[in-house]
């Protein structure tokens, strides 16, 4: 949520892979390490932007329109602004503090005009022990994180398509006539916030799943069996298992080594807090964190802005961009 005095921000950890477009190989094949380190990626990003390549609608009758606005390098970080204007966003009604009738304005748009937001984002360029680079996100009710995320893996897709050549790879198959095209993907991973460790902690357990896809099945076929998407093994989830593991955390973090053993990459939980309320969250194996759960994401406030703020800018807003990279080490 964002106001004119203060902006929220999300954190976030990035994992750059490398994917391919190619139909001859197994799931297995299509991916492997990263062709690009995160600078290599960024300066091909920037290439795009300054050609007019960094934007995209979201969808063929979709009435917004995603854009790469900024991009600039710092010692140690990369800072974008992602902007969408939203041209199917409800009319803007103004009006005057203790105002009457007469006060009152609405801004209409239009086809051709919507509303504009921004969004900064900050990717440190060391990665951690995981090796995964951290981000920070500003978080928007206007920018969703989400479409944001899928906007900049359409970037990384047009920027290997822009530099094919550097993205070509020899076949895995070994043939030295073929190749494949590849093209990095950003796989993005929520920091769990204290809110979601202190419900677990509180709460009672229901339900722990690991969950994998179907490659990991002997004797799966595709072709035949296209109805099978994906496998789960439940874990003990009574009450002895818990005390004996020595609570709900505990047990959990026990739940992710087993899956970390077995190869699995996600483990799905689901608990009910202390209110009785039922909540469920997903989890990446290699790192803990979470994944698509906005409401247990490790957030911080920014604040005290020598002015305030507008819903978006042309170019990155470096009072936002300084105290988001202070966020670093919180």
């Amino acid at each position: 949520m964002s106001s004119r005095y203060e902006r929220t921000v999300q954190f976030f950890d990035v994992d750059i892979v490398g994917r391919t477009y190619a139909h001859d190989l197994d799931e297995k094949h299509k991916r492997f390490a990263s062709p690009r380190s995160l600078d290599d990626l960024m300066k091909e990003i920037n290439v795009i932007r300054e050609l007019n390549k960094a934007r995209k609608k979201a969808g063929k009758k979709s009435k917004y329109q995603f854009a790469l606005e900024d991009l600039t390098e710092r010692k140690d970080c990369w800072v974008l602004l992602i902007n969408l204007v939203d041209s199917d966003a409800a009319n803007l009604v103004t009006n005057r503090i203790d105002g009457s009738e007469a006060d009152r304005q609405t801004i209409e748009f239009n086809e051709d005009q919507g509303l504009e937001s921004s969004a900064h984002v900050v990717i440190f360029k060391e990665p951690n022990q995981l090796k995964k680079h951290l981000m920070l996100f500003e978080k928007s009710t206007n920018v969703p994180f989400q479409k944001a995320s899928a906007f900049l893996n359409h970037l990384a897709r047009v920027a290997a398509k822009h530099h094919k050549a550097d993205y070509e790879m020899a076949h895995p198959s070994g043939d030295p006539s073929k190749k494949i095209n590849a093209y990095c993907r950003l796989n993005l991973f929520a920091h769990p916030s204290d809110e979601f460790k202190e419900e677990l902690t509180s709460g009672k357990l229901k339900e722990i799943r690991l969950t994998s896809d179907t490659v990991m099945l002997k004797g799966y076929d595709s072709a035949a069996q296209p109805e099978l998407i994906g496998t789960e093994v439940k874990v003990n989830v009574s009450k002895a298992a818990v005390v004996f593991s020595g609570g709900n955390l505990k047990h959990l973090g026990k739940a992710l080594q087993h899956a970390k053993d077995l190869d699995v990459p996600y483990v799905r939980v689901s608990f009910e807090d202390r209110t009785g309320t039922a909540h469920t969250a997903i989890l990446s194996t290699d790192t803990g964190a979470l994944q698509n759960k906005d409401r247990y994401v490790k957030k911080r406030k920014i604040k005290n802005f020598r002015r305030a703020l507008a819903t978006a800018v042309p170019v990155i807003n470096d009072e936002i961009a300084n105290q988001m990279i202070e966020l670093k080490n919180d």
